[in-house]
């Protein structure tokens, strides 16, 4: 009716010599102009039967983000929704890591949609596959790292003094991670020295999938306390990266490994071992704190008594400006130590650490 009207005021205006089939024609042409400037929105259909109309921005972290006139942006439960149609195109991230881009229309089962990659080819897809929903553009090369420095000391009836620093430093692309490492500790009590040990590490990872990866990885070792002048390891494998996400990260590693030992008290062995590695980290309590894992061993593939392993946990508290306050705890552990030396050696760590 009120398209009618507009209609009617339009021609007579003009007229009332005008026929009733141009009055009809003008109808017709500006009902189709109305419903076409009320169609250009995107929509998405909840299951719980409400339909909301805007313009789809993203998807993200199991989050749909809709720019609405009504209401601004708002932020969906993915898993609340049952269809999405879009009017211009959208690119697409699969669970398999894979993107495609086409103009999303619901299928006719629930739960599914098909991306319409061309006019003529449409990919149906259920809801479940998608990841995300225009990513954003990422760098080329992503680096991140973190220095960590503590000091103690004490004096009186026994004077002490310890010192411990690391730093990593990762370089993550597409398809490419090389990630570094180094430590140092030092430790001494009434002027005489009761510890000093260096520990490096340089790996390279392939990815395969998005999940899966080829690494190269070595490690050096120096502790004139446990007899060691250089401990060098050298090997590909296999890893398995569970979760890479700024809330949590899990990956896992296996494979043969190359490890040669040269001892200050004289002489040297080397052996072809089995290495494997578990790396974990996940932020509480909405960031308050992050719990963090490491553990790397190697087992002799000649002698499986000849283990020895480095475990590194504990828990970081940021602060503010990217500064953290750490509390940590390292095990080094040798199955099979040079004559007069421990199998354990452990280390309780407070330092103020720098992330970037």
């Amino acid at each position: 009716m009120i398209i009618r009207s507009i209609s009617n005021s339009v021609w007579h205006a003009k007229g009332s010599h005008m026929g009733t089939w141009a009055k009809e024609w003008g109808t017709a042409i500006l009902a189709c102009l109305l419903l076409a400037a009320g169609a250009a929105a995107d929509e998405v259909h909840l299951k719980n039967g409400n339909r909301l109309s805007g313009t789809l921005i993203s998807l993200s972290e199991g989050k749909l983000v809709l720019e609405t006139d009504f209401a601004g942006r708002l932020s969906i439960d993915w898993g609340q929704v049952e269809r999405i149609q879009t009017e211009s195109a959208i690119e697409v991230v699969l669970t398999d890591g894979t993107s495609v881009k086409g103009t999303a229309a619901p299928d006719a089962a629930s739960g599914r949609l098909e991306l319409w990659l061309t006019s003529t080819t449409a990919a149906p897809l259920d809801l479940t596959q998608v990841t995300a929903i225009n990513p954003p553009v990422e760098p080329a090369v992503r680096f991140n790292g973190r220095i960590n420095v503590g000091l103690n000391k004490a004096s009186g009836n026994t004077d002490t003094e310890t010192a411990h620093a690391d730093a990593e430093l990762t370089a993550r692309s597409l398809n490419h991670r090389v990630s570094t490492g180094a430590a140092y500790n030092r430790a001494s009590k009434d002027n005489r020295k009761t510890e000093e040990n260096m520990l490096g590490r340089l790996k390279h990872d392939y990815f395969l999938t998005p999940k899966l990866y080829w690494y190269t990885s070595g490690l050096a070792e120096k502790d004139e306390f446990k007899d060691i002048s250089l401990r060098a390891t050298i090997g590909p494998g296999l890893g398995y990266q569970f979760f890479e996400e700024e809330l949590m990260n899990l990956a896992v590693e296996a494979g043969p490994s190359y490890v040669y030992t040269n001892f200050d008290s004289g002489g040297s062995e080397d052996s072809v071992s089995g290495r494997w590695a578990v790396r974990f980290d996940r932020f509480f309590f909405e960031k308050l704190c992050q719990y963090y894992f490491m553990n790397e061993g190697f087992v002799s593939a000649s002698d499986t008594s000849d283990v020895f392993m480095f475990t590194r946990t504990g828990l970081r508290f940021p602060i503010r400006d990217s500064f953290s306050l750490n509390a940590g705890f390292e095990w080094d552990w040798d199955n099979q130590p040079s004559e007069d030396t421990d199998k354990s050696d452990y280390r309780y760590i407070l330092s103020l650490g720098y992330g970037f």
